[in-house]
């Protein structure tokens, strides 16, 4: 179509040494809802509503891609590459505790 840009295809889903050492520390069921995560996303790592452009490169992006699960991503050429993978205790929020609680 006129006017748009194409998007690189993801053909191969990579990680950095810190990413997939990270990913290997996950309890063997979280690292399969990250894994079926990373398919859907290889098929639209630029999905408009599920991920975000971070900067001004609409290339390096990130995702929420499973319950306390985040990643920093970068698309280059046909690889998806997770550059940085969180993840966050989702049985403690600050809205749960008292002004004077101490962590």
């Amino acid at each position: 179509m006129p006017g748009m840009t194409s998007r690189p295809l993801v053909n191969k889903v990579t990680y950095t040494v810190e990413a997939m050492q990270t990913r290997h520390e996950l309890p063997a069921e979280r690292q399969a809802m990250l894994d079926h995560a990373m398919k859907v996303l290889a098929k639209d790592p630029y999905h408009k509503s599920a991920t975000a452009s971070i900067g001004a490169n609409d290339n390096y992006r990130k995702a929420y891609v499973a319950p306390g699960l985040m990643l920093e991503y970068t698309v280059v050429r046909e690889i998806l590459v997770v550059v940085l993978l969180e993840i966050f205790d989702e049985t403690r929020y600050l809205l749960d505790l008292d002004v004077d609680e101490v962590f």
